[in-house]
């Protein structure tokens, strides 16, 4: 992994799942530029240097560094998140790097982005691609990875678009710290709402994270404007904010939505709302829908991968179209209905303290390279 922290979702599977397999014994290394948030006195980090921006540069020098660092060395297992070396004899796949180029494309067309910053992103994009295709593609002789993709769809979108031959696949989806995030009390619930800005009794969604063209937020400020008094919280930044500010300005819904920023509170953000609002275009398993089911809310998105494993309609949330009216009925059944919100909110939590927590994702790693072997 190229850069190891608990912030990013691939980067924080990679902390968590070390540190647990460490814990049980084995002899755990760890390739990447940086370490962070990280028992470094369990899990053994080599540093490998390289330009940190732009991104093609960042992957193209690790990549080079790393394939040619374990060719000196003679390891079990060598785990790759994605393409990151050619080396790897079992890949966790977060996404499908063609599949997610097109899905940008789509979700690019109003994004007010420099051209310097479009440019890399492409470059990135197509040399990626290119060095996923060389290690997913099967070849004669060769024997293949073991295939960890995180949801079912990403699993469709790697045998849609390689050829893997007889490689196997097994789907080890992403988790939550279920001691983080939780559901907490009513006072910790009115104090943080209080500390942001908003009332007890106040209809409040939250959307989580950056990107906000691919995931969807303008559809979710369109929605909570058609939902009369309901509020959200965005959780995160994105380069092109002042865009989505004037967009819930035009909508009339500006005193409605607060721009949150980063936050190191987001677990308790999140227990302290009513229903996780998440419209995306493309996500390969977003550990943000996890972390707020783990919190005991509904969530309601779009029908794309990891959310097709997670949502049992009525059950955990919602399905939604990219129709903003479509999303505000939702919306609007959810917070006229409060006994609907816990008992959804309930199984929610529950379903990932069977599916979904770092424990069980560290066992199922653990059997799959035992498969490799």
């Amino acid at each position: 992994m190229i850069n190891c922290n608990r912030r990013d979702g691939s980067a924080r599977a990679v902390n968590e799942v070390a540190e647990i397999l460490a814990a049980r014994g084995h002899d755990v290394h760890l390739y990447a530029r940086k370490a962070e948030d990280l028992d470094l006195a369990a899990v053994r980090w080599h540093r490998v240097p390289g330009p940190g921006w732009p991104e093609v540069a960042d992957f193209s020098s690790y990549y080079f560094a790393v394939n040619r660092l374990l060719a000196n060395h003679n390891y079990d297992i060598v785990h790759s998140i994605g393409c990151n070396t050619q080396r790897a004899n079992v890949v966790t796949i977060q996404n499908i790097q063609p599949v997610k180029m097109r899905a940008l494309e789509q979700s690019e067309a109003g994004e007010k982005v420099s051209f310097a910053r479009r440019l890399t992103r492409r470059l990135y994009l197509g040399v990626t691609c290119r060095a996923e295709k060389k290690l997913y593609t099967w070849r004669e002789g060769k024997k293949p990875p073991v295939f960890l993709p995180v949801s079912r769809g990403v699993e469709r979108e790697l045998r849609e678009n390689y050829e893997i031959g007889p490689a196997e696949v097994r789907i080890v989806p992403n988790a939550a710290d279920t001691r983080i995030f939780r559901p907490i009390s009513a006072g910790e619930r009115l104090r943080w709402r209080s500390d942001n800005g908003f009332q007890s009794e106040d209809s409040l969604a939250i959307f989580c994270g950056g990107e906000w063209s691919r995931k969807g937020l303008d559809l979710a400020i369109r929605a909570i404007a058609l939902v009369p008094g309901a509020k959200l919280f965005i959780a995160g930044d994105d380069p092109d904010r002042a865009r989505f500010q004037e967009l819930a300005r035009s909508c009339g819904a500006g005193d409605r939505i607060r721009f949150g920023g980063f936050r190191k509170d987001v677990q308790t953000a999140l227990a302290s709302s009513d229903v996780f609002l998440f419209p995306s275009y493309y996500e390969a398993f977003s550990l943000a829908t996890i972390e707020a089911a783990a919190c005991g809310l509904p969530v309601v998105a779009t029908r794309i991968n990891g959310t097709e494993d997670l949502i049992e309609p009525d059950l955990t949330g919602y399905f939604v179209t990219r129709d903003p009216r479509d999303i505000a009925e939702r919306l609007a059944g959810l917070f006229q209905d409060p006994d609907r919100r816990a008992r959804m909110g309930r199984n929610a939590r529950a379903l990932v303290e069977k599916n979904y927590t770092w424990e069980r994702v560290a066992t199922l790693t653990e059997e799959a390279y035992q498969r490799a072997l």
